[in-house]
């Protein structure tokens, strides 16, 4: 699976820490795409276990149950992932 990401999402992972060597081999592939976008290549059990990584990263803001600013990126990638797994 091909996706592409935002600058935003490149960074919101480059501070996760923990990361299994598999994942972090396809961080660390993440090439420049056109538009100032980013290609995350993952396998589908790759992106099955990124997408249960950084859904324990996101937090939602109690007053609008939306993810806050902070981890928007997370929520982001995890939508990605479920769009492309469909």
């Amino acid at each position: 699976m091909k996706l592409a990401i935002t600058q935003a999402i490149k960074d919101a992972l480059a501070r996760i820490g923990h990361i299994p060597d598999d994942l972090r081999a396809r961080f660390d592939a993440i090439a420049p795409a056109e538009g100032g976008a980013f290609t995350l290549r993952l396998s589908d059990d790759d992106a099955t276990a990124l997408a249960e990584l950084v859904q324990w990263h996101v937090k939602t803001d109690p007053a609008t149950l939306k993810p806050t600013p902070e981890t928007a990126p997370y929520a982001e990638l995890i939508r990605l992932i479920d769009d492309a797994q469909l």
